[in-house]
């Protein structure tokens, strides 16, 4: 199975409510249990690299 998960926020990336702390630990639980799981978020410029 593959799962994507589009948000907003990810702990420890960028916290401004509980959005971010399932985020960021609700792909490791599925990756763990055989999901190819996978996170999109926004390109905010703090997170861009050089």
């Amino acid at each position: 199975m593959q799962v994507l998960h589009v948000c907003s926020e990810m702990f420890p990336l960028l916290k401004t409510g509980g959005l971010a702390d399932v985020i960021g630990a609700l792909p490791a639980a599925q990756i763990a249990d055989g999901v190819d799981a996978r996170v999109l978020l926004p390109a905010f410029p703090i997170f861009a690299v050089a």
